[in-house]
């Protein structure tokens, strides 16, 4: 289940990127989110994307919002979302792929000229976030 999803949330990522890498234009926008506002194909693929894969994408200036809310697996309840041991697998699992959003966030800074790139992303139940981690260029942010 978590490396579903953190597979699905890189997806999204690098289908964002290349977006990116492909646009054209004389203005080059000053954030994600208002080369999104701006790009009708990006603000597709983003949607499309994320009812694919069942995550909720949110592009807040230089923010990608990745949220998963884990009541849409089957059979997933309150109690077991928000158990110590599913919550600590989660983590393990965003820590282990630390390094591919550390480099999806390079890549997308440099190909977009965007600096400040950040990606979060949030395992939640019913709109309460049990597990939240933030990458840049840099790593981790604490």
């Amino acid at each position: 289940m978590k490396r579903k999803s953190i597979i699905a949330l890189i997806i999204t990522f690098a289908m964002v990127m290349s977006l990116f890498i492909t646009s054209c234009g004389s203005k080059e926008p000053e954030t994600i989110e208002s080369f999104v506002n701006s790009n009708k194909e990006a603000a597709d693929q983003i949607k499309e994307a994320a009812e694919n894969s069942g995550l909720d994408v949110t592009i807040t200036g230089n923010d990608v919002i990745y949220t998963y809310d884990l009541k849409n697996y089957e059979g997933m309840t309150a109690d077991l979302a928000k158990s110590e041991q599913l919550t600590s697998s989660l983590e393990a699992a965003l820590t282990q792929s630390e390094e591919s959003f550390v480099n999806l966030c390079s890549q997308l800074e440099e190909q977009s000229k965007i600096e400040g790139v950040q990606i979060i992303v949030n395992y939640s139940f019913e709109d309460e976030v049990l597990v939240t981690k933030t990458f840049n260029s840099s790593g981790v942010v604490e």
